[in-house]
Order: structure tokens, then C-alpha cells, then sequence
């Protein structure tokens, strides 16, 4: 099969980092990699989610001979998948990924791995691509660096004190801005929401991606991932827009504190014992089964910017400028607590990508510089 031939799904990425992924959450040491976007997290463990599971999930699906009739015994995350409905142009990242699905032959590999390298100069090792006899695979990347329009400060001398979930507090280096330096980031730093009585807040941090951008929210408990989504949506349609310098001001202003701690993990995760089960399409006589799933997550979020490389695969075998100074509301916009991160395209519904933050192997420990 030649590779302007297989079925694929494919944007070409300007900006370096890779994902590779499907619709999760991630595990490293106390990370979890979840499919369920309805979960509670739970304590101490950090996650991520993207749909472009889904969208791999999808093209396997297409090369099927009829739609997924039943499960035997019945799945509800597989049921979840075939429910799943989403604007996949909106919420995925224009020219950053692309899905591949065709037999799952070693000729489908090479060729994927050929041109996942032609089209975003990244190589992939072809044997990770999976391979089974007669069966079918899909292979998934979207690569993504977010650059903030205007650099944060990184805190050197002081660290920020981390509660997790668990009750135990850490250390750990951070960045953002205080004092008269907040109100040179009134035009990229967008409060969407602030409840200094409960500590909750959301922050719009500009890109230079126009159409892209980077939420933090910080909520008051944990949440599941689809009411932080809905959280978020409605306060992108009704921001802040008090007086400025004000309580519900909808920019960053002088006197605000901001403090995110920089965020890095990496994990590979098999999802095969959540995804059992035996599945009848059409009315193919033989039934199907998952035999690999899996995915490889990097993250990092930076004074910068935020990086992110992801690789996941499915193999599927037949069974059988700052404003004029005036009186201003100090606000304080602390990440000291469990937090999310988002990245998401202007108008979706939902990221194409998001973290919750709840582990310490996540966050980077304070080093006084000497």
C-alpha cells in the first residue's frame, strides 16, 4: 500500500513535539492513564485526556465491513467510544495531526513510520506500529508546542508549597508574575473566572497560535474531566468584564499573583484490559478483539510555553502593554492545590488536550539557586 494511498487522517505540524494519542488520561508512577472522561480523579494521581483516541478509535472502525453491532460481554468504555459524539476539525489542532488505519501488515508499518517522518520529521520505530496477521491497526500523532505570547518569570529563590489531594505538601518550583509586572500581561492573560472565598479560578493564557490557547483552572475540588470542559465553555461565553482593576476584571492586572508550578512527566500506558471483550461487526461471521492499545505520553508546562509528544496505537485481529494606573482589587491566582490544564482551539467544545495535576513526580522540586 502506497502512502498516498492508506486511509489516513493527516495535517502537516510547522512547530516541533509529538503526540501520539488517543482519547485518555496518562499514568506515571502515581499518573493514571484513564478513557473514561466521567471518572473522578483520584487522590495524588495526575491524568490526561485527549479525543484523538477517538479519532483513531473511528478509523478502525471505518475499515470495517458494517458498524459495531455488540460486545460480548458487553464494554461500557467501548460503548462509551461508539457514543462519543464530537466536531473533530474544531477541536483538533489545524496542521498538527493525523490518524492512519489500513491492514496490520509489516508493509502498513513501514509505511506509516515512513511517512509520519516525510510529513513531520519524527521517526518512528516501525515495530511500534502494530502488526497483526490478518488483522487491522491504527496509529495516531499530533504534535504540538505552544509558545505564550509573552514569557513568565521563573522564581528562583522562593518555591511554591503543593497540596495535594492526599494532605501531603512538597516544595516545588514555579513561574508566573506579582506586583507591577501583572499588568504588562493584561493583553494575554485573560481571568475567565475567580472565587477568592473557595481559592477557584480559570486563566486564558494567549499562544501564538491565534486560535489556540492555554487554560488553567483551578477548582475548588476535583472535578471529572466533562464538567471541568462544561466549567470552562461556559465561562469562555461569559467572561469577566468588571471595571478594571476590579474583583471581576476579565484581564490580569497590577497586584495580581499568578504562581503555576512547572509540570513534566512521561509514561507509556497498555489500555488492552480495558478494552476486552469480543466485537461483532455487520454481519461478518468472524467477531473481532483488541489485541494491542497502548500510548506514550511527554508533557511539559514551562514559563514559555508547553510541549507535548504522545504515540498511541490500536492493533485489531478477527477472533476465531500595561493600562493607566488606578485603585486596583488584588486577586491571587495560586496553583498550590490540584489544578487543570488545557489546550484548547477557539469555538470547540472541548481540548485536544488536558491534565489534571495531582502528583508530585509530576512537578519539578525546588533547588534554591546556589
Amino acid at each position: 500500500m502506497r502512502p498516498d494511498k492508506m486511509s489516513a487522517i493527516h495535517h502537516q505540524l510547522p512547530f516541533m513535539v509529538m503526540l501520539m494519542l488517543l482519547l485518555l488520561c496518562c499514568r506515571v508512577g502515581a499518573q493514571e492513564a484513564i478513557l473514561d472522561v466521567e471518572r473522578i480523579p483520584v487522590k495524588g494521581e495526575s491524568w490526561i485526556w485527549s479525543p484523538l483516541f477517538q479519532a483513531a478509535w473511528e478509523k478502525i472502525n471505518a475499515c470495517q465491513q458494517g458498524r459495531l453491532e455488540k460486545v460480548v460481554p458487553p464494554n461500557p468504555l467501548i460503548t462509551k467510544l461508539e457514543d462519543f459524539e464530537w466536531d473533530e476539525d474544531k477541536v483538533m489542532p489545524k496542521d498538527g495531526y493525523a490518524v492512519y488505519a489500513g491492514p496490520a501488515t509489516p508493509a502498513f508499518a513501514e509505511e506509516t513510520a515512513a511517512t509520519i517522518l516525510r510529513d513531520f520529521d519524527i521517526r518512528v520505530e516501525p515495530n511500534r506500529i502494530p502488526v497483526v496477521e490478518q488483522g487491522l491497526a491504527a496509529y495516531g500523532i499530533l504534535l504540538r508546542e505552544l509558545k505564550f505570547k509573552q514569557k513568565f518569570f521563573r522564581s528562583e529563590n522562593r518555591p511554591l508549597n503543593f497540596h495535594s489531594s492526599t494532605g501531603e505538601v512538597k516544595d516545588v518550583s514555579f513561574f508566573g508574575t506579582a506586583g507591577k509586572y501583572s499588568a504588562t500581561y493584561s493583553d494575554v492573560v485573560q481571568v475567565l473566572d475567580h472565587q477568592p472565598k473557595s481559592g477557584s479560578f480559570m486563566l486564558s493564557i494567549s499562544t501564538e497560535r491565534e486560535d489556540e490557547t492555554l487554560i488553567i483552572y483551578r477548582p475548588e475540588k476535583p472535578l471529572r474531566f466533562q464538567k471541568a470542559f462544561e466549567d470552562v465553555k461556559l465561562a469562555i461565553l461569559q467572561p469577566f468584564n468588571g471595571t478594571r482593576g476590579g474583583a471581576t476584571d476579565g484581564s490580569l492586572h497590577r497586584q495580581d499573583v499568578v504562581m503555576i508550578p512547572y509540570t513534566s512527566f512521561e509514561e507509556e500506558t497498555s489500555f488492552m484490559s480495558k478494552l476486552g471483550g469480543t466485537l461483532y461487526y455487520g454481519d461478518q461471521e468472524k467477531p473481532w478483539r483488541i489485541v494491542k492499545a497502548f500510548q506514550l505520553t511527554k508533557f511539559e508546562l514551562f514559563e514559555a510555553g508547553a510541549r507535548v509528544h504522545v504515540e498511541t496505537g490500536i492493533g485489531m485481529e478477527p477472533f476465531g502593554a500595561p493600562p493607566t494606573p488606578r485603585p486596583v482589587v488584588p486577586r491571587r491566582f495560586i496553583c498550590d492545590a490540584p489544578f487543570f490544564v488545557f489546550l484548547w482551539k477557539t469555538d470547540a467544545e472541548i481540548p485536544y488536550l488536558a491534565l489534571w495535576i495531582d502528583d508530585f513526580e509530576s512537578l519539578t522540586p525546588f533547588l534554591k539557586k546556589q
